[in-house]
């Protein structure tokens, strides 16, 4: 029996936000057979307006009016769509390089869901530091502060979830970082 999918996506936040305290129970809530990893893709539909919150920060005005919004939108849609297929095409070699394919559904499932609260908050952050509600220090420490916990919280769930070490974990979260860092400036690079 399947439950309706906004229960799903409510146990999978929890799921995701006990994560985010270091309590591994966390993982329990998620559905890891196959039909949850393909489900737990809403994730990336729930995020998307966030991102289009952090694209309407990065992005300068200058940019907008050069380009246009089309083209930034479509762009960056692309990038998006392209991030989230493509991160798990480089663990699922690697999650079988660390001895770990196994344990793959639970990463990735664990990892799509988590996306969500690491979105909201980097969007927060960066609202507030865009709209001058924390002064320029304040909202450059906000921002590296955030960043350092979304670092964290990753390492976290690959450690976890995948059962590795944490060195092993690092190179998740590193592979992740270098996916991040090279579509950006692809995407960037072309408006």
């Amino acid at each position: 029996m399947t439950i309706p999918a906004w229960t799903e996506v409510q146990l999978a936040i929890g799921g995701a936000l006990l994560l985010a305290r270091g309590d591994r129970r966390g993982l329990a809530l998620f559905d890891t057979s196959i039909d949850g990893f393909w489900r737990s893709y809403r994730a990336a539909m729930i995020c998307f307006p966030l991102y289009l919150v952090l694209l309407s920060v990065r992005v300068t005005p200058a940019q907008w009016t050069a380009t246009g919004v089309a083209p930034i939108l479509a762009v960056e849609t692309i990038a998006y769509v392209i991030s989230w297929v493509a991160f798990p095409l480089l663990i699922l070699p690697l999650a079988r390089w660390l001895g770990r394919e196994t344990r793959f559904l639970v990463f990735m499932v664990a990892y799509n869901w988590s996306q969500i609260p690491l979105t909201a908050l980097i969007a927060i952050v960066a609202l507030n530091r865009a709209t001058g509600l924390l002064p320029s220090a304040a909202g450059q420490f906000a921002e590296l502060a955030a960043t350092v916990a979304v670092l964290l919280y990753q390492w976290y769930i690959a450690r976890v979830a995948l059962s590795v070490t944490g060195a092993q974990a690092m190179l998740v979260v590193v592979v992740d970082l270098v996916l991040g860092i090279a579509l950006g400036r692809v995407a960037q690079g072309m408006y």
